[in-house]
């Protein structure tokens, strides 16, 4: 076994102990309770058997600070796709790149990134961003960074390393399905702002486009409806939209659902936050068909699930309930080591609201950066965002009403391309029921 291969090893053993002492509220108080200390130390235990077993009998002599450096990695990347662990000879690196952040001469890349796999992945280039115009696309996987491998990079360095002083460049190897499946890509650092929504007609037909929950773009969404009956069905597409602020996206939510409560962020150690709109704050009533993927994570999901759970409670749906059955039916589609799939617990064709595409990001959290007396720091995440009706939108995301599977264009293909999600929303926009009668 190779040191490579050894790191890994270890920090997955390290998971079994780590994340229970570490982490007691994830379930350790209870087993303590059952089982006493031994339940407790136990796992602990088997951890540094593991590192003495490693450290007395590998073919070469180990360097421990490595290893376990690696298992503490392991650990937050087990716990979500974002939390990251910085080594105390990082730190300083890393203090300065968010220091970087707040002079005015920064200029972000424009890429939301998340782990998978050990690798960085992207889950979105915000429309309008220097990361977009050198054509990275969601899920690229991010092999190289300048020539370093993006596995032995935490996404912190990603993205220090791609962002900076404007006029800069930076290269990024990522890989993806369509061929060719390698590619390098430039990025060059130029100020930037996110796109704002943007509407345009698409076989007769209204779209609007809304990449991102930036600055303003409630204020343009409202612009876009102020001159449409309120009854005018629409096609949102939310695809690659991971980025804005939680507050920006429930003004948005406002415009089209009743009042009353939107989502809540809610946190062990944190101050709790909710969002609600308010009676006349809604400008809209149509029905609506949202086209998500893979890349719609954060402000975005709260906005869609905003919109369908308010759809189903005009309807007189108990969504509370209904998520708590498809919960479990999850829960037993795992245990059976079946696909999951959402249980039918109300006929979705009735709503107002519906939506197609992929399964969104679950980008639902908010994150603290906590310094270690090791003199490390943990990028750790601290709260969720939970929907109306008490969904945690992280770790799953959305599941649409209506899947849509992504086709890769041929390799030398010319023209437009055909778009399988936006021709699978405006058929099920012909089948969306009349818009009801609502208070606004």
């Amino acid at each position: 076994m190779t040191k490579s291969r050894l790191a890994p090893l270890l920090a997955s053993i390290a998971l079994l102990g780590t994340l229970f002492f570490v982490l007691p509220g994830l379930g350790a108080d209870e087993k303590k309770e059952k089982e006493g200390k031994d339940g407790l130390y136990r796992p602990l235990g088997l951890f540094t058997e593991v590192l003495s077993l490693v450290r007395g009998n590998y073919v070469e002599k180990v360097d421990v600070k490595p290893l376990l450096a690696g298992a503490f990695s392991g650990m937050t990347e087990a716990m979500d796709p974002f939390s990251e662990y910085v080594p105390p000879e990082k730190l300083a690196s890393f203090e300065a790149a968010r220091a970087a952040r707040e002079k005015a001469d920064y200029v972000d890349s424009g890429l939301v990134l998340a782990r998978r796999a050990g690798y960085p992945i992207v889950v979105s280039a915000v429309s309008g961003s220097p990361a977009a115009a050198a054509g990275v696309e969601t899920d690229d996987l991010v092999e190289k960074v300048g020539g370093v491998s993006g596995r032995s990079l935490a996404l912190w360095e990603v993205e220090a390393a791609l962002s900076g002083k404007p006029g800069g460049r930076a290269s990024i190897l990522v890989v993806r399905d369509a061929k060719p499946r390698r590619r390098t890509l430039e990025i060059v650092r130029a100020s930037w702002t996110p796109s704002l929504p943007a509407a345009e007609r698409v076989s007769g037909e209204l779209v609007v486009k809304v990449p991102a929950f930036g600055p303003g773009s409630a204020d343009t969404l409202a612009g876009i409806l102020a001159p449409l009956d309120r009854s005018k069905a629409l096609v949102l597409d939310l695809r690659g939209n991971a980025f804005g602020s939680w507050d920006e996206a429930a003004r948005a939510a406002a415009l089209f659902g009743p009042a009353g409560l939107i989502g809540e962020l809610k946190g062990r150690k944190i101050e709790s936050k909710s969002w609600r709109a308010e009676a006349g704050q809604r400008i809209h009533e149509g029905p609506l068909v949202l086209v998500v993927d893979s890349g719609t994570g954060g402000p975005a999901e709260l906005f869609a699930a905003a919109l369908r759970e308010g759809a189903a409670r005009e309807l007189g749906v108990d969504v509370a309930a209904a998520i708590k059955r498809e919960e479990k039916k999850a829960e037993r589609d795992l245990e059976d080591q079946v696909p999951p799939t959402p249980a039918p617990t109300f006929d979705k064709k009735k709503l107002r609201v519906r939506v197609v595409g992929e399964p969104t990001f679950g980008m639902g959290l908010t994150q603290e950066v906590i310094r270690l007396a090791s003199g490390g720091a943990l990028k750790i995440t601290v709260g969720k965002v939970r929907t109306a009706a008490g969904r945690s939108l992280s770790p799953r995301g959305l599941e649409p009403d209506d899947r849509v599977f992504h086709v890769q264009p041929e390799e030398g293909a010319e023209g437009k391309q055909p778009d399988p999600f936006l021709e699978r929303a405006l058929k099920v926009f012909a089948e969306l029921p009349a818009s009801p009668a609502v208070a606004s």
